[in-house]
C-alpha cells in the first residue's frame, strides 16, 4: 500500500476543506450554477426556442401576483431539489443579476413561505401562460 507524503496529505486535506459541506448552505450564485445553469446557461441566456433567456426580461413577471407565482411554478423551479428558503434566495439573486433594468433594488423579495405557497400548484399551458403574462 502506498503512503501519502506530507505534501500529498496536505493537498488531499485542502481539497476536502475547500469543498462546501453537502449539509451546508451554498451562496445563491453557486446554487444557480448547480441547479439552474444546466438549462439557462451561464449568464442566464437560455437556449433560443427551447429554454427562455432570463436576461433583461425575467423581472417583468414581478409586475403582478400571477407573474410572481409563475416564476415559482415553472417546472424546473417548482421541482428543484432546493428547499424553499434556498430557492427563494436563488430567485432573488437571479432577478437582480439577470434583469437589473426591470427589478428595482428594493423589490419585494421572495420568501420561503411564498415559494412554499406557489411551488406545489401545477402550471397549465406553460407557454401560453408565459405569453399572456408578458403581453399584459
Amino acid at each position: 500500500m502506498r503512503r501519502f507524503g506530507r505534501d500529498g496529505l496536505i493537498f488531499t486535506a485542502s481539497l476536502f476543506l475547500s469543498v462546501p459541506s453537502v449539509a451546508g448552505k451554498n451562496p445563491a450564485p453557486v446554487d444557480y450554477m448547480l441547479h439552474c445553469q444546466g438549462c439557462h446557461l451561464p449568464g442566464g441566456i437560455g437556449h433560443p426556442g427551447i429554454v427562455p433567456s432570463l436576461r433583461n426580461h425575467v423581472g417583468l413577471f414581478l409586475q403582478s401576483r400571477e407573474g410572481r407565482a409563475f416564476l415559482i411554478q415553472v417546472p424546473g423551479v417548482a421541482q428543484s431539489s432546493l428547499d424553499d428558503a434556498d430557492l427563494a434566495a436563488v430567485m432573488n439573486w437571479m432577478l437582480l443579476e439577470f434583469d437589473p433594468v426591470h427589478v428595482k433594488p428594493d423589490f419585494e423579495k421572495f420568501t420561503a413561505a411564498e415559494v412554499r405557497r406557489y411551488r406545489y400548484v401545477p402550471i397549465n399551458k406553460l407557454s401560453e401562460r408565459r405569453r399572456n403574462l408578458l403581453s399584459n
